[in-house]
């Protein structure tokens, strides 16, 4: 029987690229789709009508994360993992400054929806085994300037990685770092968001993309999408880089 799998923060960047393998052959899973907008998900549900549910809404509303996995069970009868996916980089700014309010919505997005989604679907991953991916950043580990916000939202989700792999023993559970890759995030940093950060980093990530240094997101997808489905104990529970060498099985 194929895979069900929820993605989140599906309808572009490292989501859509790991959701396109998913539906792809040979995986041919069935994945449920969640994402504030419509526009890159139906594409996908008319592709793939068969093995594609979908659901539009604010991560930051519980009930949105609720019904993700109501959905994956009312619609295909069972849960086989899930990739945390979606994540927000606003508010960009010294704590000093801080918006408060934005903090905490940047929180409801990036780490207290994984909680929400978890609640719920626990019970059904443990009758699977299931797996499930956070996906990271290096921001969890090394200081950015003014991203206070969404480093240490980072930090927190390796630290839920850590202790769900260990509350449950039946369930595989992964922090994974994906890197820098060519995505609307990073247009983001290098459009809107320099006079936030310092010049040095600014200046990084404007040579990462002249320089062609940035990852397309379908290589550390393709890591995402083998661990969802066949990760194994010697990497439970851990916080990882997409090329560490623990993962090298998983990136072929």
């Amino acid at each position: 029987m194929a895979p069900v799998i929820v993605v989140t923060g599906a309808s572009r960047g490292l989501g859509a690229a790991i959701a396109r393998q998913l539906l792809s052959p040979p995986i041919s899973a069935n994945v449920v789709l969640v994402a504030r907008t419509e526009s890159g998900l139906k594409p996908l549900a008319e592709e793939f009508p068969n093995q594609v549910a979908y659901l539009t809404g604010d991560l930051s509303i519980d009930q949105v994360n609720q019904d993700a996995i109501k959905l994956a069970i009312s619609k295909f009868g069972k849960l086989d993992g899930i990739i945390f996916n979606a994540a927000i980089l606003d508010p960009i700014a010294k704590v000093g400054k801080a918006d408060i309010a934005a903090w905490r919505k940047l929180y409801d997005v990036n780490f207290f929806s994984l909680i929400v989604a978890l609640k719920e679907a626990v019970p059904y991953l443990q009758q699977t085994k299931g797996k499930v991916v956070f996906i990271s950043s290096g921001a969890a580990h090394h200081y950015f300037y003014g991203w206070g916000a969404y480093g240490s939202s980072k930090a927190a989700t390796d630290h839920l990685a850590a202790t769900l792999a260990a509350e449950e023993p039946d369930i595989f559970s992964i922090s994974l770092d994906p890197g820098v890759m060519d995505t609307n995030m990073q247009d983001a940093l290098r459009e809107k968001h320099g006079s936030e950060m310092s010049p040095t980093e600014h200046e990084r990530f404007l040579k990462l993309k002249s320089d062609g240094g940035l990852s397309p997101p379908e290589v550390p997808g393709n890591v995402a999408v083998n661990l969802v489905l066949k990760g194994g104990p010697a990497v439970n529970g851990k916080a990882l880089r997409f090329t560490a060498p623990e993962l090298a099985e998983y990136a072929k």
